[in-house]
């Protein structure tokens, strides 16, 4: 399979959770051991507004770009008529994306120590989304939080895509009414 291809490997689908586990390992490492202290609370605050963020634009991106938007509408129709396949966005592209429309940003407006405390909240936010959109295509759950993702999920792929974009969370939907 090409490299950009959205229909992924076996290998390529699940490194994508192994490389974003090291990115996250990797700034907390990172922040507890080389940030200043004086910083540790406001940098908590920057890795839990980077956590909240994520859901915002994980509803924002399903909502707005994978169904509205060619080539992306396209692409994410594919993972609508195939969702047990390994499908998503390639590992190369998410994290360019991360690093150039956030980390670089935050940077450039902040400082080193906010764009990797809000860069950790998005990847841990990033993560939790991987993580429940593969469990509501790929196994079986006895929780009810995930029971109740997976109905909210599997709805969402069968009545016109028109509700429930968020995976991790139910949130947007309910403050956009798309619940």
């Amino acid at each position: 399979m090409p490299l950009l291809s959205i229909q992924q490997s076996r290998f390529a689908y699940f490194a994508d959770f192994g490389v974003y586990g090291v990115c996250v390992a990797a700034l907390a490492a990172f922040l507890g051991l080389a940030a200043p202290h004086a910083l540790q609370w406001q940098l908590v605050a920057w890795a839990l507004g980077g956590l909240g963020g994520w859901t915002l634009i994980e509803y924002g991106l399903h909502r707005f770009v994978l169904h509205r938007l060619p080539p992306f509408q396209a692409m994410h129709a594919l993972h609508h008529r195939h969702p047990h396949d390994y499908i998503g966005t390639p590992t190369c592209v998410t994290l360019t994306l991360f690093v150039v429309l956030a980390f670089l940003p935050a940077w450039w407006l902040g400082n080193l120590w906010i764009a990797s405390a809000l860069s950790l909240g998005l990847l841990l936010g990033y993560i939790a989304y991987s993580m429940t959109h593969h469990a509501a295509h790929h196994s079986r759950s006895s929780s009810e939080w995930m029971k109740r993702r997976k109905l909210l999920h599997g709805l969402h792929h069968q009545r016109g895509h028109t509700h429930h974009y968020g995976v991790s969370t139910s949130l947007w939907d309910h403050v956009f009414r798309t619940a």
